[in-house]
C-alpha cells in the first residue's frame, strides 16, 4: 500500500446468513423506515436509503442493503461483485478485470455449467437457502432478558436497529423482474434488528464506494433509473446499520472489528446516536445488565 492512500480502515465480512429474507425486503418498507425515523426523532436520525444499480437488470435501481456501504440491493449483484473483487473471477455481470497484471485467463473466468447455470448463480442461490441465525431461547426466555429487550427499545436502540421486517408477498417480481420471490421467502416475519439503512454514527472512514469496481466500466457509462453518484458521495462517512442477529457468535464487533465487546460497540456510536448513548449512560448497572443479556440472547 504506497503511502500516497491515506484514507486506510479494516473491514470485518458481513454475515450472509438470512439474506434471502433480507433481500426479499419490499423498497417501501425501507424507505418508509427512513421516512419514520426523521419524523420520530425530528431529522436527529435519518437513514440513508440510497438507490443502487441491479446489475442483472441494465438501467434499473434497488434500494442498497447489501455490503457496509449498502452498494448493492441484490444478491446476485452482491455476489459478482466480491467474485471479481475478492477473489479476481470475472463474471457475466462484471466482466472486466481491475488491473491486467498477471492475468492470463480469457474473460469472463465464471462460464455456465452444464445445468446453464454459472457458478455466480449457484452462490446466490446459496445465499438465499441459508437460515437466519437463531436466537439463543433458554436466555431469550429469561426475566432478565426480557427486561434487556425492553429497555433496548425504550432508550432508542431499535429506532435503527429495527426488530422486525416483513418480506414481499410470494410470486413478487424483485430485482428488476430478474427474481420471484419463492414461497420459502415470501410473507415472512423477520428479525434482524437492522434497518439496513446508512446512518453516521462517528465512526465513518470518508470512503466513497467506486462505481468501476463495484458495477463495471460498462455502467459508468449507463444512465440508471433515481441513481446519483451524489448518493454515493453522500454516504462516505456513512456505514449501513449492522443487524444484530446472530451477535452473540461474533467476538468483534462493528464494521472495523474494532469493538471487542457489545459495551465497547455500545460506547463507540456516536453521530446520529449520540442521544440514544446517552441514554445508556444513564441506565443503572442491573439495567446495563440486562440489557447485555438481551444483546446476548441475540
Amino acid at each position: 500500500m504506497p503511502d500516497t492512500e491515506t484514507i486506510r480502515t479494516t473491514r470485518v465480512a458481513v454475515n450472509l446468513l438470512g439474506d434471502g429474507y433480507v433481500e426479499a425486503v419490499p423498497d417501501q418498507a425501507l424507505l418508509d423506515v427512513a421516512k419514520q425515523q426523521c419524523r420520530s426523532t425530528h431529522k436527529k436520525i435519518c437513514g440513508q436509503a440510497s438507490y443502487v444499480p441491479i446489475l442483472e437488470a441494465p438501467g434499473k435501481t434497488g434500494i442498497g442493503r447489501f455490503g457496509w456501504k449498502d452498494q448493492h440491493a441484490s444478491l446476485l449483484s452482491f455476489a459478482a461483485d466480491a467474485y471479481v473483487n475478492e477473489m479476481g473471477i470475472t463474471n457475466r455481470l462484471l466482466p472486466d478485470e481491475i488491473t491486467a497484471l498477471c492475468n492470463t485467463a480469457s474473460e469472463p473466468n465464471d462460464k455456465p455449467g452444464p445445468d446453464g447455470l454459472a457458478d455466480l448463480d449457484h452462490f446466490a442461490r446459496f445465499i438465499r437457502a441459508s437460515e437466519a441465525p437463531p436466537r439463543d431461547a433458554a436466555l431469550a426466555a429469561t426475566a432478565e432478558a426480557e427486561e434487556g429487550s425492553q429497555l433496548f427499545d425504550k432508550i432508542g436502540c431499535n429506532i435503527c436497529h429495527v426488530p422486525t421486517l416483513v418480506t414481499a408477498p410470494t410470486g413478487t417480481a424483485i430485482e428488476g423482474g430478474t427474481f420471484i420471490v419463492p414461497a420459502a421467502l415470501g410473507d415472512k416475519t423477520i428479525h434482524p434488528y437492522s434497518d439496513f439503512l446508512l446512518h453516521d454514527v462517528g465512526t465513518g472512514d470518508g470512503i466513497v464506494p467506486a462505481m468501476q469496481e463495484h458495477y463495471g466500466a460498462a455502467a459508468m457509462k449507463r444512465p440508471w433509473a433515481n441513481f446519483t453518484y451524489a448518493s454515493l458521495q453522500e454516504a462516505a462517512d456513512k456505514i449501513r446499520t449492522a443487524p444484530l442477529w446472530g451477535l452473540r457468535t461474533h467476538s468483534r464487533l462493528m464494521h472495523d472489528g474494532e469493538s471487542l465487546t457489545p459495551t465497547d460497540a455500545i460506547l463507540r456510536h456516536a453521530g446520529e446516536a449520540r442521544k440514544v448513548i446517552e441514554k445508556f449512560r444513564r441506565l443503572k448497572p442491573k439495567e446495563k445488565e440486562a440489557l447485555l443479556a438481551f444483546l446476548r440472547s441475540l
